[in-house]
This record gives C-alpha cells, sequence and structure tokens, in this order.
C-alpha cells in the first residue's frame, strides 16, 4: 500500500513548483498532519490573505481552463474548471479552512479531505499532459491552429479516470500516446509500462487512476522540476522575476544564518559548459572571500544534506577572486537532489507577504555564531544526511517585490526552463517538456549575468565579469 501521507507532501510540492514554474502564483503549501497548510505574514491582515487565496485561485482556473473576465466567456470558463476539479474543495473552495494567529504569522489550514488529494492529482496531470500537447503545437507539420482544432478536453467518469483528451485526427492521438508514454517512461522511478496507465476509447484518451500513487515517480517529478527552475538561475536579473526572488532567498538563508554573502559566482564542471554551480562569496576581514570548510558544513546542517561541496579544481573556469580560503564551495543545481532540498527549504522557511510573493522567515534559519564556527551537528562535506525542520517563526525579510502593471499581482513573465518544442521523450528532460534547462536559457539569454539591487561595495574589474552576481552588503533585500 502506498504512503498516502507522503505521496500528499510530494503532490503539494508539485502543486507549488507547477505554479512557480510559469509564475501562475508564488505559493508556499506545506503539508502539517491531516492539513494543508499556507502560512501568512503577520504584517498582513486577514482580508489580504483571503484576497490572496482569490487571486490564486482565479490563476490557476486562467491558467487550465482560460481567463473568465469576459462575462461571455465566464460560464464557458466555469463548466471546464467544474469538468477538470472538484471546485466545491481547495484551492477552489476555501469554506473548510481555519485561520490560526501566533506571534509571527497569519495561518490558513485546510483538511486533506479527498477532493483537495483528487484536486492536487488533477493539477499535475494538467500539467503533464499540457506541455506533452504544446510539444505537438510547436512540431506539427500543419501549424498549432490544426492541432487546437482536433484536439479538445473531455469531461470524463472521476471514479476510474483522472483526465481525458479528444482527438479528432488520430495521427495526433498516436503522437500523443506515444510521446506522453516516452515522457513519462523515461523517469528513473516510472511505472514500468507506462501505456497502462492510458486508456484508449476511439477518439479519446484517458489517464487512469493510480498513477500517481507512486512516491518515487511523484518525488522524480517534483525533482526534476526544481532542478529545471533553480537551473535558471543565471538569467540576467528582470528577465525572470521568480528565479530573481528564488535565487536571492538562497543568498537570504546564508544571511540569516549569519554568513553575510555578499555576491555570487557562476561556473560549470570541467566537462560541462552549463554554469549550473552557485558559489557564494561573502564579506571577509580585510576583503570578499569564499565559505570556509566550517561555513559550509554550517549551512550543510541548515538544509539537513550536503549541498556545499567542495568543488576546487574540477570546475572550468579560474577564479574571478583572489582569495585565502581553503576549498571552493558551491551548489550544484544540475544535481535534482540538491535542487529539490534548497527548494524545500525555502518553502518551508518561508511566509507570503503582501506583495504574494516570498519572505524569509528567521527563527527558522540557526544563525551561525560569529566566534564559533563550529557546526551544531555533524552533518559534513562528504555525505548526506537525514532531513532537519525549522521551528519559531519571528518578523521577515523581504525577498520579492510586487511588479507594476499586471492585473493579479502574481508574476507573469516568460519561465526559461520550459522548451516546448524539444526533444522531451528523452532521458531527464522529460515530464515538463523542457529539453533542458540550459539550451532554454540560451534560447531566452544571450548572457547569463545577473544583478541585485547595488553593486557590491568593491566594485572592480574582475567583480564585473559575466558570472558574477553583485549583492549589496547593506541590502534591503529587495528584488526589482
Amino acid at each position: 500500500m502506498p504512503n498516502k501521507s507522503k505521496i500528499n507532501r510530494e503532490l503539494v510540492k508539485a502543486f507549488n513548483s507547477v505554479l512557480l514554474s510559469d509564475n501562475t502564483a508564488i505559493t508556499n503549501l506545506t503539508i502539517e498532519k491531516d492539513h494543508v497548510v499556507l502560512s501568512f505574514d503577520k504584517d498582513m491582515n486577514i482580508g489580504q490573505c483571503k484576497d490572496y487565496l482569490k487571486n490564486m485561485k482565479e490563476s490557476i482556473v486562467g491558467k487550465f481552463c482560460g481567463d473568465n473576465e469576459d462575462e461571455d466567456e465566464k460560464v464557458f470558463v466555469e463548466k471546464a474548471a467544474n469538468d477538470l476539479f472538484y471546485t466545491d474543495s481547495f484551492p477552489f473552495n476555501f469554506n473548510q479552512g481555519k485561520w490560526t494567529t501566533d506571534s509571527s504569522k497569519h495561518r490558513f489550514s485546510v483538511p486533506i479531505e479527498k477532493g483537495v488529494v483528487c484536486n492536487l492529482k488533477y493539477l499535475l496531470a494538467n500539467e503533464l499532459i499540457r506541455f506533452t500537447i504544446e510539444s505537438i503545437i510547436d512540431d506539427h507539420p500543419k501549424g498549432p491552429d490544426y492541432v487546437n482544432e482536433n484536439v479538445y478536453d473531455v469531461s470524463f467518469e472521476r471514479k476510474s479516470y483522472l483526465y481525458c483528451k479528444g482527438f479528432d485526427d488520430q495521427e495526433l492521438k498516436d503522437s500523443f500516446v506515444k510521446l506522453f508514454s516516452s515522457r513519462m517512461e523515461s523517469y528513473e522511478n516510472s511505472p514500468k509500462r507506462f501505456k497502462g496507465f492510458l486508456e484508449d476509447k476511439g477518439h479519446y484518451v484517458y489517464l487512469k487512476k493510480g498513477v500517481f500513487d507512486d512516491l518515487k515517480f511523484v518525488q522524480d517529478i517534483v525533482k526534476h522540476r526544481a532542478s529545471l527552475i533553480c537551473r535558471c538561475f543565471d538569467a540576467p536579473k528582470g528577465e525572470i522575476g521568480v528565479s530573481d526572488m528564488l535565487k536571492f532567498a538562497v543568498v537570504d538563508l546564508f544571511r540569516k544564518a549569519n554568513i553575510s554573502v555578499v555576491e555570487t559566482e557562476r561556473a560549470s564542471y570541467s566537462d560541462s559548459d552549463e554554469d549550473s554551480v552557485l558559489i557564494p562569496i561573502v564579506s571577509g576581514n580585510n576583503d570578499d572571500r569564499y565559505l570556509t570548510k566550517e561555513e559550509a558544513e554550517h549551512v550543510n546542517n541548515i538544509f539537513g544534506m550536503v549541498i556545499l561541496n567542495n568543488v576546487e579544481g574540477h570546475t572550468s573556469q579560474e577564479s574571478l577572486l583572489n582569495s585565502d580560503s581553503k576549498g571552493l564551495y558551491g551548489i550544484d543545481f544540475a544535481n535534482p537532489d540538491i535542487a529539490y532540498c534548497v527548494m524545500d527549504k525555502i518553502i518551508e522557511s518561508s511566509v507570503i507577504n503582501e506583495d504574494y510573493k516570498l519572505s524569509i522567515d528567521p527563527a527558522r534559519v540557526p544563525a551561525m555564531k560569529p566566534q564559533t564556527l563550529a557546526p551544531p551537528e555533524k552533518v559534513g562535506i562528504d555525505g548526506p544526511s537525514a532531513d532537519s525542520g525549522f521551528g519559531g517563526s519571528p518578523k521577515n525579510s523581504v525577498i520579492g517585490k510586487s511588479h507594476t502593471g499586471n492585473s493579479s499581482k502574481f508574476l507573469r513573465t516568460d519561465y526559461c526552463g520550459e522548451d516546448k518544442g524539444g526533444d522531451g521523450a528523452s532521458g531527464k528532460d522529460s515530464g515538463f517538456g523542457a529539453s533542458s534547462a540550459r539550451s532554454s536559457a540560451r534560447s531566452f539569454f544571450n548572457n547569463p549575468k545577473t544583478t541585485f539591487d547595488q553593486p557590491s561595495v568593491s566594485q572592480s574589474d574582475q567583480c564585473s565579469a559575466k558570472k558574477r552576481t553583485s549583492i549589496s552588503k547593506k541590502s534591503s533585500c529587495c528584488i526589482s
């Protein structure tokens, strides 16, 4: 029997990543006992929190069913939502939720009942299928209009199925079954014969229930998504608002641990051209420097596994910093386990602020004492350890800053990790349709340079190199 509690936890993580990946909504859902929980900044009032929930609901409906701002379309959109989801359950209905407030945050919790779990599964199925269809649209010789006219959503019997697509073209249907099955089977822990979860009936293809009852399979999907998101951190500032926010969240976690990160470098391994390694730079007594081994071990303790490894001698670039530090400690976001862990800690350590972005809660990040560099536990640089949680929750610092000009307060910039026309049927680049984070980023950006609010105090020529990211030492932790 599958562990339902653990599967629900992964489904919630999938929910966060699906909405985050294309900036539909910034969410920090977690599971506590038998409830889904959203945490809000205490500086918000309950009315603002409820407005956030309304925006989240509308953004989800808009993503999967179309916008309903036009009155003529409203009935159609509502019917489509009812066909796809249990709209009387979270995240479409909030009547079952309860509000609690402590010294630092508001919490909205919803019991995990059948309708909630089904909605989480429907949303994940919808996203996976949607990207497969978009890949077909991009590659089809007759163009997108032909595909859109011959592929459509179909109401389905929910006791047996998670999703249904209709096809008026047999070739389109065959292409979908082949591509979707290939993508799903490329995951390490995918069902051995994924086609067994697809049922072909005339013009319709059904996705059977039970496909997301395998914990490791769902976790593979979430890890892949986390890695794609984090591997776009080398995009220029302002190009991808969510990447800016999450990248700074990593920096802010270091700062809350009393490790004064002022800049970052990006590097690639000697056998790779992808700048997947993020190298923090901290303020030293005389000049900026890399992390010490003790600092790296302290951070690894906070994250509950080794996210910082010594990459000295294994990267192709020469150092952009003259440093007396022993070792060169960096985070390799091409490693799905590391990206998954980092995303977990960002979500677990955050509250939603009044701009509908994430703020790090300092009480959830154990600070490193300035004169005591030894880590409190034995999480070293050489191997992973068991997961560790955070407690408490006082005053927060802002990571994100609202963008103007959007009908919704959620970010809606393009996301670089989705190359819809890619070779999604192969290897690790499956699932959400991205051929690779690196090639996708390159298709959008010519230069991996990113900058935070202000330049660092040391602004020499070497510090302005294209793979260096500056962060003000006195920054208010905001991203424009």
